[in-house]
């Protein structure tokens, strides 16, 4: 699965809690997936846990694709296509 494209960062809910979404595409399918970082104290130290959700996913030629993502995939063909 290729990552085609990431939104940018944001805060959450929490002070030390990110997410971004992260589009990714296998064959003819796109995946949204919600992904997360937060930071929490384990008793010793601080760590980052970091997880990821499928929200949507589409095929080719869904209409419930969004417009904009619509028309990212199909330049990004046009770039890769040799000639």
């Amino acid at each position: 699965m290729k990552t085609i494209y990431c939104t940018q960062e944001r805060k959450g809910f929490g002070k030390q809690n990110y997410n971004h979404n992260e589009y990714r595409q296998e064959g003819n399918k796109v995946y949204k997936y919600r992904c997360n970082r937060h930071k929490f104290f384990d008793g010793k130290e601080n760590n980052w846990e970091e997880s990821e959700k499928l929200v949507e996913s589409w095929g080719k030629g869904d209409p419930k694709i969004p417009e904009w993502l619509s028309k990212f995939i199909k330049e990004l063909q046009t770039e890769l296509s040799p000639g």
